[in-house]
């Protein structure tokens, strides 16, 4: 059993909040964001004009807190949808491929089989 107090772990620990924190600023600007890069929470705001905005709680116009519009957000969630779903598609269609082949090949197998008999 692991000591909760060994330094290893801490820095481990230290290390995996650092790479998530860097995931998060890096795509602060792209698609739905779950938390601002200030490590503050995300709400919807609408402008003046109407329009939708996923806003930190404590925006300031200083380019450390994220402001993206939620059109574009749920656009680009749609484009890596769009880009999962055709990955996926292309897999399954590579397996049915390798799937048949395998039948072929069982057949075959079962042919010589009842021959050999």
């Amino acid at each position: 059993m692991t000591d909760m107090a060994d330094p290893y772990n801490a820095d481990m620990k230290q290390q995996k909040r650092d790479a998530d924190w860097l995931y998060a600023c890096m795509y602060a600007n792209y698609s739905i964001p779950k938390k601002c890069t200030c490590g503050g929470t995300i709400t919807v705001k609408t402008d003046e004009r109407g329009r939708n905005y996923y806003v930190c709680k404590v925006f300031e116009d200083d380019s450390l807190h994220i402001r993206h519009s939620c059109l574009d957000a749920i656009e680009e969630e749609v484009d890596m949808l769009k880009c999962q779903y055709r990955e996926e598609v292309s897999l399954r269609r590579k397996l049915q491929d390798e799937v048949e082949e395998m039948r072929k090949d069982i057949q075959e197998l079962k042919n010589l089989l009842m021959r050999g008999r």
